[in-house]
């Protein structure tokens, strides 16, 4: 079991081997994109990126995160102690589809990339 939630169990673990790309890293929607997005996860981080413009991946993972938690607790996701661990449950998930359509649908610039 614990190593099922490993990832889980601290925001400061999820970024991972992302964690040196993802430093300083600034995400923008990709005016226009070569196609829409195509899961709910990706519509999600369109939707926050349309309404906040450019938002920094820590933040946009942690905000996506805890969007997608708040909507399993309204599910009644709440009966499965999902909880514990908070929003922090979802972080990998988003950060694996952050990575996916980087340069798709959206694009992260990092400090050194905009000197």
């Amino acid at each position: 079991m614990r190593k099922l939630f490993a990832g889980s169990l601290s925001r400061s673990n999820w970024a991972g081997p992302f964690k040196a790309k993802a430093q300083g890293g600034v995400v923008r929607l990709i005016d226009s994109p070569p196609r829409l997005p195509a899961t709910p996860l990706e519509r999600r981080v369109v939707s926050t990126l349309k309404r906040a413009g450019a938002v920094s991946f820590e933040d946009l993972v942690k905000n996506v995160a805890d969007e997608l938690y708040a909507e399993e607790l309204h599910k009644g996701s709440g009966v499965l102690d999902i909880g514990l661990f908070g929003g922090r449950l979802f972080d990998s998930d988003v950060v694996r589809e952050l990575r996916a359509a980087d340069g798709i649908l959206w694009e992260i610039k990092h400090e050194w990339e905009t000197l």
